[in-house]
């Protein structure tokens, strides 16, 4: 009877081992922009880095932009964009976590044009 089961064990299949469980990746960075120009509508989107995503359409230029200021878009190289002179106050606001530290940064800006022209893709959502 034991050589049977001496026979029968080889028969059986080994378990495989289950891989160790892994967070998924989260973005380093997490930030909430929002627009409201005096004369027009309020324009919220969400933008991640490292990796790039979020609801934001133009997720990739704006991160590729964010990075070298630490997210600080009042750092941003301006774009050399011809604006008109319209007065439309449009503030800009970003706020959440880049990396480790919680941002949170307003700005306005003479119109929405000059506001692009500062704070190229970030704001262009």
């Amino acid at each position: 009877m034991f050589a049977c089961l001496a026979l029968a064990a080889p028969l059986i299949p080994a378990t495989a081992h289950a891989a160790p469980l892994t967070a998924p990746l989260l973005p380093a960075s997490g930030l909430v922009l929002s627009v409201q120009p005096e004369m027009g509508t309020l324009s919220t989107t969400q933008l991640n880095c490292e990796p790039a995503g979020g609801l934001h359409r133009n997720a990739e230029m704006a991160c590729d932009q964010l990075l070298p200021v630490e997210g600080d878009f009042r750092r941003l190289e301006e774009t050399g964009a011809m604006c008109t002179m319209e007065l439309n106050p449009t503030k800009a606001t970003l706020r959440g976590k880049w990396r480790s530290k919680r941002i949170d940064f307003q700005q306005v800006f003479s119109n929405p044009c000059v506001l692009r022209a500062y704070t190229g893709k970030v704001f262009d959502f």
